[in-house]
């Protein structure tokens, strides 16, 4: 269910990125600014949805119930819940976090030749919502694709000095990266072994 919400947010947000239309005023990089912060609540909302469901299962188990206060500490509930669903998602917030300071620093040093204004909010949306193993999977793969690019822009026009940006490339691989983790990368040893 939360990949299939990261999914939508994933293709609302490449649809703003992509919209070229003039009728009204449209600022891109605010646009993802709110998708960026509507997806932490929304994922988060979601999250303790899971959290209050997974009470009631135990809940309603004559095993499970076990689990559960008086017969144990509130503490261990709310540990499983932590690291069954909110700290995959606490670690791409945070890698987001740090992809988009490393991304603003790097351009500001460099007289923001490197990055357009949006494509900080594209960076982060990608990473927090590819969640916990998928951030470090998207960052190869990303990498790995543009440089991909870079070499065929290279062979292809050996003379040009224009530059080729990560833009049209953020949002598209974090759609791979979950479509990969729920089609083919979940049930393996290597996946479960990187997740909480």
């Amino acid at each position: 269910m939360v990949l299939v919400v990261s999914l939508g947010i994933l293709v609302f947000a490449l649809g703003a990125s992509l919209y070229k239309g003039r009728s009204f005023r449209f600022d891109k990089a605010s646009a993802l600014k709110k998708v960026f912060f509507a997806s932490v609540l929304l994922l988060s909302f979601l999250l303790l949805y899971f959290s209050f469901a997974q009470y009631r299962l135990w809940l309603g188990s004559e095993i499970s119930k076990y689990f559960l206060p008086p017969y144990q500490s509130i503490f261990y509930f709310l540990f499983y819940v932590g690291m069954r669903f909110f700290i995959p998602y606490g670690v791409s917030l945070a890698a987001a976090g740090l992809v988009f300071y490393v991304m603003t620093r790097m351009n500001r040093r460099y007289g923001e030749k490197f990055f357009y204004a949006e494509e900080y909010y594209l960076a982060a949306i990608a990473v927090f919502l590819t969640g916990h193993p998928g951030w470090m999977i998207y960052l190869i793969l990303l990498l790995v694709g543009y440089l991909f690019i870079h070499l065929l822009f290279l062979a292809t026009f050996r003379n040009s000095s224009s530059r080729i940006s990560f833009y049209y490339l953020w949002l598209p691989i974090a759609i791979f990266v979950i479509l990969m983790e729920t089609l083919y990368l979940a049930p393996l040893a290597w996946w479960k072994q990187l997740s909480f």
